[in-house]
């Protein structure tokens, strides 16, 4: 009975770090699609000065891009409606790192892949 008791508080551990969205020195992002718009939440930016840009991994073009500085937390909503079809990829840049997250689009939904370190 102990063992599984361990057993369960160690695979319960494992599951919680895999749920903690990867951090750029306790950079916190989540994204959400609402409405064909992507939002894009962050916290604990430290007041650091963090840039936000969308480019097509296809054509290597910046379809946003977003400087902010002196603020801890912050959220925008990036309009997709009007993007092409294609592949994308959303970054979100520090100093110390960046995170990087695809997005698929096409006619009819918008696919988004999980977050990783850049």
């Amino acid at each position: 009975m102990k063992r599984l008791i361990m057993s369960l508080a160690l695979a319960l551990s494992m599951l919680q770090l895999l749920a903690t969205p990867p951090i750029i020195e306790n950079v916190l992002l989540n994204t959400s699609v609402e409405d064909r718009s992507l939002v894009v939440r962050l916290a604990n930016l430290q007041k650091e000065k963090t840039s936000i840009t969308l480019e097509s991994l296809d054509s290597r073009e910046t379809y946003h891009e977003q400087n902010i500085t002196a603020h801890n937390g912050y959220m925008t909503r990036l309009n997709l409606s009007k993007l092409p079809k294609g592949r994308y990829i959303l970054r979100v840049k520090q100093e110390s790192g960046s995170l990087r997250q695809v997005l698929v689009i096409d006619q009819n939904s918008i696919l988004c892949s999980k977050i990783a370190l850049d």
